[in-house]
């Protein structure tokens, strides 16, 4: 974790995740796809040690079209699996954050989060792992990869319905 380097590039940091949290917690995922670059992807491992998306199953990988498949089915009138709204609240622990000056990607971890679906409450616990990567030279901080590793991963998870 870098120490001296900092001030404006961790708030900026953090100010990312929280509007990706926000984004999540009010179901805006117009707004939270907008926060990925273009070849972003949200990935959740089955197993700890996966360090690739492609070489291995998972429960969830996304990229961006399967994010938009998702987003759409998820708003969409008729989709029973909707017929009840989720709630949902993510809890932001304080970051870890490995930023060095002159980097072109940066790492920030932290824990998780409640969902209620269908007037029931799971907990999913874990560690969320974010890539970040600025676009362009100076440009807009954006999530290249948001990776979540359920504690839980081993156990029966019952269906997934939004993103942790």
């Amino acid at each position: 974790m870098s120490s001296g380097y900092a001030g404006s590039l961790h708030d900026e940091i953090r100010q990312l995740i929280a509007r990706e949290t926000a984004c999540l917690n009010s179901g805006d995922l117009d707004g939270w796809m907008s926060l990925f670059t273009d070849d972003g992807y949200y990935w959740m491992p089955l197993e700890e040690e996966q360090t690739s998306p492609d070489a291995h199953d998972s429960l969830i990988y996304d990229n961006k079209a399967l994010m938009e498949i998702r987003r759409n089915n998820l708003g969409h009138p008729l989709s029973p699996s909707m017929d009840e709204p989720v709630r949902s609240v993510r809890i932001l622990s304080e970051l870890e954050i490995d930023a060095d000056a002159g980097a072109t990607e940066y790492q920030a971890r932290g824990v998780v989060i409640a969902v209620i679906y269908h007037r029931r409450q799971d907990t999913f616990a874990g560690r969320v792992t974010y890539t970040l990567r600025r676009e362009g030279t100076h440009g807009a901080l954006r999530i290249q990869c948001k990776r979540v590793d359920l504690l839980n991963r081993d156990a029966p998870l019952d269906p997934i319905m939004i993103y942790v």
